[in-house]
């Protein structure tokens, strides 16, 4: 019951509650006077009893305009009765409603600025209390809504700040950008230009050693002349590689792979005496036809017999074999070279083990990148005594 009682007032407002309590205050006053009037009659009644001989006078004279000026002071008391009770709670309640509509619309300014209200406007003293702690708060609130508002804006200020000072730097770095894109593509140009021009004295130096060596015959210093420029030309066909790649397709064809690397050999012997080495060739004993584009091929092939003559002690033999089975051909080159200490590392570009040696440090980074576009499977076994790398070509390629 209590808690029935709780959810009902709970919704009531001040008005609803005033009209209740006009109508309980007239429910108790007509009910007291209904009993105080009972009694009078039951007195009345009592009379009548006591004398009936005498009833019918008794009825018409004295105890009858007794009974009835009873009534209506009764009637009388209860209507001012009931008329100061509802006087008393209308002032209080006035009272009550005046205190607080001041708090609510001391709350309702206190969302947008600084306001207070005043004790001593207030009437009872429970609301007087409830007025300094209302004011403490408010003023805190206002308090922290101000710092916040001063943090909003510098926070603001900061990041207007900081968004300038990036666009700087944005347009800084777009411009380096386009300055460093400029530089690239002035260096391609330059190299393009470079392979261009090379290409036509090289080949005027290789066919004068042909002629010479067709009329004269060999020449120690020619020789040395040959292997040089032979160097210069397999430098020259990585350089042309790379700065074609991305704007020519490569088609492939059928090649025979044992042929192939016994004419490269046979290109790179004059190389390898010259610096005191020597190739041993195992040819395949089957066919070993691979679907690959021949310029890609050449630089494979071509890249891994330079460094094996570049890293092969003077004096020893540069192994290289080709075998062929039913899924793939194979392409190995072992050599007598100092040990690979990271044999991850030789495939990125520009990294040499060997810091003195001759080269860039591009041609395995190059048949690496080849290697993974045409799905060549590359294992390197390096030990003390030799290293050895070797290549499966995949049969089942698309000419």
């Amino acid at each position: 019951m209590e808690r029935f009682f709780e959810r009902k007032l709970s919704h009531l407002s001040l008005r609803e509650l005033n009209f209740y309590m006009i109508v309980a205050i007239l429910l108790v006053t007509v009910v007291f006077s209904s009993l105080l009037i009972y009694d009078e009659y039951n007195d009345f009644l009592q009379l009548h009893q006591n004398f009936p001989l005498k009833g019918a006078l008794a009825l018409t004279n004295v105890p009858k305009t007794r009974l009835i000026k009873v009534i209506v002071e009764i009637a009388t008391l209860a209507l001012i009765l009931f008329g100061f009770v509802i006087g008393v709670s209308k002032i209080l309640n006035s009272m009550v409603a005046r205190d607080m509509e001041r708090f609510l619309a001391f709350f309702e300014s206190a969302q947008t600025h600084d306001a207070s209200i005043l004790p001593k406007e207030l009437y009872f003293e429970e609301f007087k209390k409830m007025a300094v702690h209302a004011n403490a708060m408010a003023a805190m609130i206002y308090e922290q809504q101000e710092s916040l508002r001063m943090l909003n804006a510098s926070l603001e200020d900061r990041v207007q700040t900081k968004t300038k000072a990036l666009q700087h730097k944005n347009k800084a770095l777009e411009e380096e950008r386009m300055f460093s894109q400029g530089l690239l593509e002035s260096h391609k140009q330059f190299i393009r230009y470079a392979i261009h021009e090379t290409h036509t004295p090289l080949s005027v130096i290789m066919a004068n050693i042909e002629l010479f060596t067709m009329s004269e015959g060999r020449n120690r210093y020619l020789a040395k002349i040959e292997a040089a420029v032979k160097n210069i030309f397999s430098i020259y066909d990585d350089l042309s590689y790379l700065v074609k790649k991305d704007q020519i397709h490569y088609p492939k064809t059928a090649i025979n792979l044992g042929e192939y690397v016994k004419k490269r050999l046979e290109f790179f012997d004059e190389v390898a005496l010259f610096s005191n080495l020597s190739f041993v060739y195992h040819e395949p004993t089957l066919l070993a036809w691979v679907s690959f584009n021949e310029t890609k091929l050449q630089r494979v092939i071509d890249n891994n017999l330079t460094n094996a003559i570049r890293y092969t002690k003077s004096g020893e033999t540069i192994t290289v074999t080709v075998s062929s089975d039913v899924d793939a051909c194979t392409f190995w080159v072992k050599s007598a070279s100092q040990k690979i200490e990271d044999v991850h590392k030789i495939f990125e570009a520009y990294y040499r083990e060997r810091k003195k040696s001759d080269g860039f440090g591009l041609g395995l980074n190059l048949v690496k990148s080849i290697c993974d576009e045409e799905g060549v499977a590359i294992h390197i076994d390096s030990t003390v005594e030799y290293t050895q790398f070797t290549y499966q070509f995949p049969k089942k390629g698309e000419v």
